[in-house]
């Protein structure tokens, strides 16, 4: 066999090799997703009681306004963004239950506790 054949051969090999692999990947769509960056939001349903949330450690509280938030069962706090509705303003210190929907965006406030801010599009009181 000649040297010129022997190449040829193993250039194919390569090719169908590489386009095996290409394909046992999941194509053009999983290699595109694979180089896009993550996002970095979810959309969440969060229940819990409406309050002004706590201080982190270290933080001023007297100098801080209060920042509206959600407290869950498990005891994490997040932030509400959108949230100018008086209904809500009006929960914030009782015990009355909330149910929150909306994009979940993670927080780099250094003055209040929180998981991430929520950016609210759909709420309702519990009954």
């Amino acid at each position: 066999m000649s040297r010129k054949k022997l190449i040829a051969i193993i250039a194919l090999v390569v090719v169908i090799g590489a386009a095996a692999s290409f394909y046992m990947i999941g194509g053009v769509d999983k290699v595109k997703a694979a180089f896009q960056p993550k996002n970095q939001q979810e959309t969440v349903s969060l229940e819990g009681t409406v309050l002004c949330l706590p201080a982190k450690e270290g933080a001023d509280a007297s100098a801080l306004s209060c920042a509206m938030g959600l407290k869950t069962a498990d005891g994490k706090y997040y932030g509400l963004g959108n949230s100018s509705n008086t209904k809500l303003s009006e929960a914030a210190g009782t015990d009355a239950k909330v149910k929150v929907s909306g994009v979940l965006q993670p927080s780099t406030n250094d003055t209040y506790q929180m998981e991430g801010i929520v950016t609210i599009s759909h709420f309702d009181f519990s009954k």
